[in-house]
């Protein structure tokens, strides 16, 4: 079936730190241009919608709200779906704790918590994980935006999220649910606002861990940028580009029938 539809994960693919990748606004401009959807998916949970509008918009990309999906905001979906409006003690930042307020979720301190959401939080504390920690252990149910082990930046890779989970998992002894990729739930309400269906759309990351491994469990095509070729991936049916726009271009040729 034709491609009609591209999900585009946001650092390392579209950004890096504060900025574009080399080519980004031509290749999403090039995406439009020929008629074809567009989608930003992130399993950073620094990030609510709003934010990533406005950057995106800020730094020359056209996006609308519709558009994108974070991981933090995709938890605050999942929590209300499955738990209704809840009390919550969050290990996280403003996009998070934005997202949350915003599906109607009460942020709380760890005694008053029936869910602890941990999201990447780049000031958190000892006293911030005991308290998180102490919550699960009274019961308070774990759940987590993702488990990236690291975040890539101008500067270099820093620790994700994952860091974060890992050192309460280890602590608790207890497995967190897990909303963002390589679980489905992202790229699934992504398609579902695009109206298409799975073997219309291509996602493009740069992290095989997540991006690849999320396209593989949903049967969905992928493209990897920025990395050398990995033969098991490969076998896997994923595709490896040096850049966004290489990732694009045979895309957007397709599409537009040159």
């Amino acid at each position: 079936m034709a491609i009609k539809g591209l999900v585009l994960d946001l650092d390392g693919t579209v950004v890096i730190g504060s900025r574009l990748v080399e080519g980004g606004a031509e290749a999403i401009s090039a995406i439009r241009n020929v008629g074809l959807k567009v989608a930003f998916l992130t399993n950073n949970s620094t990030y609510s919608v709003r934010h990533v509008y406005w950057k995106l918009n800020s730094l020359g990309v056209e996006c609308r709200l519709d558009e994108v999906i974070t991981s933090s905001h995709a938890t605050a979906k999942y929590l209300l779906e499955n738990y209704g409006q809840v009390r919550a003690y969050v290990v996280g930042e403003a996009g998070l704790f934005e997202e949350l307020v915003r599906s109607g979720h009460l942020v709380v301190g760890a005694a008053e918590s029936e869910v602890v959401v941990v999201g990447l939080d780049r000031y958190v504390t000892y006293s911030k994980l005991a308290d998180a920690c102490q919550a699960i252990a009274r019961g308070a149910e774990f759940v987590a935006t993702n488990r990236d082990r690291y975040l890539p930046l101008e500067s270099g890779m820093v620790p994700g999220a994952g860091s974060i989970v890992a050192f309460i998992e280890a602590a608790t002894n207890r497995t967190p649910t897990v909303v963002g990729k390589p679980n489905v739930e992202m790229l699934e309400r992504s398609l579902r606002r695009m109206g298409l269906k799975k073997d219309e759309v291509v996602v493009v990351g740069d992290n095989p861990e997540t991006d690849a491994e999320m396209s593989f469990r949903a049967g969905v095509k992928c493209v990897i940028v920025g990395r050398h070729p990995d033969p098991l991936w490969v076998q896997r049916g994923v595709r490896f580009a040096r850049s966004l726009s290489d990732a694009v271009e045979p895309l957007v040729k397709g599409h537009s029938g040159d």
